[in-house]
């Protein structure tokens, strides 16, 4: 908590900043569920190197490799156009006449389809925002307040997407669910420090934010430390199961953002408010 409100609101705005420039000029990488495509999975019982592959396919595949605790599993993944050039070669680096002779498996989503994904993904998040704003609005009938809140949960967002694209973690149905409840998360710790220093007026700004501090920080440590458990036994012992680092990965980085956003950003805008704008409206 800073003591000066311009500090501690330009450190998350330059965050925000920086996380609309990476998405505009990075952009987000997007899975098969969002672009339409077509997953390749073999399993093989021993450690392969597939850097041969990787040249083969020469940019027109994503391929990569992921330890279990049955043997390894070789994921490819291509656009449907691509999809018998890469057969083709996968045959060849494993010298087989077909697929069949290998333990493998394959998903293929129509682009109409993860359109549709993507478009009802958007929608939710959208649903989701606009329902969460009104219901703050109407629970503190005050701008400012509401306001800020609103900024704090978009800013959020916006930050775990740059994250998103600076990592380079797919935007999928299932990081778009990581999304939806950073809103939940990010509102929670909000309206929590809005309503202790908006109702206890008794105390000086200083040490009802110290705490509310105390509390918020809590419940939101306690988050990140539950995601950053599922994330290690996840990358150690079922590194298939990548979905679910994927997921706490964004929430980790979201929960991070939102600690930011809530005791500079919010706290800064609530300084300003409760000790210079309504100081002088009295």
């Amino acid at each position: 908590m800073l003591k000066d409100y311009r500090v501690s609101i330009a450190i998350p705005i330059a965050f925000l900043i920086l996380s609309i420039l990476l998405i505009g000029f990075k952009g987000i990488p997007k899975s098969i569920d969002i672009t339409g495509g077509t997953e390749i999975t073999i399993k093989v019982d021993k450690n392969i190197d597939i850097a041969p592959l990787k040249e083969s396919l020469d940019g027109k595949a994503e391929i990569k490799k992921l330890k279990s605790a049955d043997g390894y599993y070789i994921v490819v993944r291509c656009k449907s156009e691509n999809v018998e050039e890469v057969k083709k070669k996968i045959k060849e680096f494993f010298n087989v006449n077909s697929l069949d002779e290998l333990n493998y498996s394959e998903k293929t989503i129509g682009a109409m389809l993860s359109a549709k994904f993507f478009e009802e993904g958007l929608k939710a998040i959208s649903f989701a925002f606009i329902f969460m704003a009104i219901a703050v609005y109407f629970a503190f009938r005050n701008p400012i307040a509401s306001g800020v809140i609103i900024l704090s949960a978009l800013s959020d967002l916006i930050i775990a997407l740059g994250a998103m694209s600076l990592f380079n973690i797919e935007l999928s149905s299932a990081t778009i669910a990581a999304l939806l409840m950073v809103i939940g998360y990010s509102v929670d710790s909000n309206i929590l420090l809005t309503t202790r220093v908006l109702k206890r007026l008794t105390k000086s700004f200083d040490e009802t934010v110290r705490e509310a501090m105390k509390t918020g920080l809590t419940m939101t440590l306690t988050t990140i430390t539950a995601m950053l458990i599922l994330l290690i036994v996840v990358k150690l012992f079922i590194p298939v199961a990548d979905i679910l680092a994927n997921i706490a990965t964004v929430l980790i980085l979201a929960l991070v953002a939102d600690i930011i956003n809530t005791w500079l950003l919010n706290a800064g805008i609530l300084r300003y408010y409760i000790t210079e704008y309504r100081a002088k409206k009295i």
